[in-house]
């Protein structure tokens, strides 16, 4: 959004909390993984690491839309017509994070006033963020803290909300 582009969000179907989060925070339509928006999109950035986003994200693309798959693992991406992938469409990978990339959205973040989501865990906690996370009880990110962490400890507290 800070680039003027148009913000899409999908979640999983079923979940109307993650859709009313994305148009909250400023995405112009958000709903469901096996809907289509309602305009052909530029690209699609897949998060989730399930395979069968993938074709889903390539009938929501348009000609020479792209696919980038963000994630560090996903399933396997099932078999999918040859007409989702044609007109130019392409489906790629991101490998890392690097320490530059890093380091420009550190930079940039306060600048465009980024204000993540983010309610944090002791570490012997590991266990109920996932489980917040699998069962939709969890609004943003979770972060999980190691033993005797503290807030002082992040590059720019402000960020957390």
């Amino acid at each position: 959004m800070h680039e003027g582009r148009d913000v899409y969000a999908f979640a999983r179907p079923g979940d109307s909390d993650a859709p009313a989060l994305a148009r909250r925070l400023g995405a112009v339509w958000a709903g469901s993984s096996d809907e289509l928006p309602p305009e052909p999109l530029e690209a699609a950035l897949i998060f989730a690491p399930v395979g069968s986003l993938v074709p889903a994200a390539l009938r929501a693309v348009g000609k020479g839309g792209q696919v980038v798959c963000a994630g560090i693992h996903m399933s396997d991406i099932p078999s999918f017509p040859y007409r989702i992938l044609w007109g130019e469409r392409v489906v790629r990978s991101v490998a890392n994070l690097t320490r530059a990339d890093a380091r420009e959205i550190v930079e940039l973040a306060p600048r465009i006033g980024l204000r993540p989501l983010v309610r944090t865990y002791p570490l012997r906690e590991a266990n109920d963020a996932l489980d917040d996370l699998r069962n939709g009880r969890l609004e943003g990110a979770a972060v999980v803290v190691p033993e005797g962490w503290s807030s002082s400890d992040e590059a720019d507290a402000s960020w957390q909300s």
